[in-house]
């Protein structure tokens, strides 16, 4: 059912994930449904835990590979690729109702950014506003505009992002 959702998201944006549309998607019955996942809820908080982990796999290997312009790049792909997953993903970050792929993807993060020393014990979610708060804008302006960002859109934001992480440090002196 979990891949029926994942397809029907992906394909149809969120809204079109229904009991009617997993039942003609999947093939089960109503009950089977309910009886399996509990509720559409449930099953969406799935489905954007598995987009988050499908997203952050290509996400961090780009980064490990390439740098954060490659990771940006890559965050673009993959959201071009997969828009209704990729809405889910947005809306439930602004909802705070993220899973255990993005505790995941964010030991991993912190890993490639201890071994690049940026960001040496800064708070999560700094970190998070200036190294992904620049991709979900770009994604908006990119809606918006339908303008692409070229290569070296991405090298001038890497240059910004690296900046802007080896400026964020733990403060003893304010408390964080």
């Amino acid at each position: 059912m979990l891949e029926a959702a994942l397809a029907i998201i992906d394909r149809d944006g969120i809204d079109a994930l229904t009991v009617r549309s997993l039942v003609a998607e999947s093939g089960v019955s109503n009950g089977s449904v309910y009886h399996h996942v509990g509720s559409l809820d449930r099953l969406e908080a799935a489905a954007a835990d598995e987009a988050i982990r499908a997203w952050s796999a290509e996400f961090l290997a780009a980064l490990e590979r390439g740098g954060y312009a490659a990771a940006a790049a890559a965050d673009r792909s993959w959201s071009l690729a997969h828009p209704g997953l990729a809405a889910l993903i947005e809306r439930n970050g602004r909802r705070g109702e993220l899973g255990p792929a993005a505790r995941d993807f964010g030991i991993g993060l912190r890993a490639w950014l201890d071994a690049q020393r940026l960001a040496v014990g800064a708070p999560a979610q700094v970190v998070a506003a200036v190294l992904l708060g620049p991709l979900a804008e770009l994604r908006r302006l990119e809606k918006a505009t339908g303008k692409m960002t070229i290569e070296a859109d991405f090298e001038a934001l890497e240059t910004a992002v690296i900046n802007g992480l080896k400026s964020v440090r733990f403060n003893t002196d304010s408390g964080r």
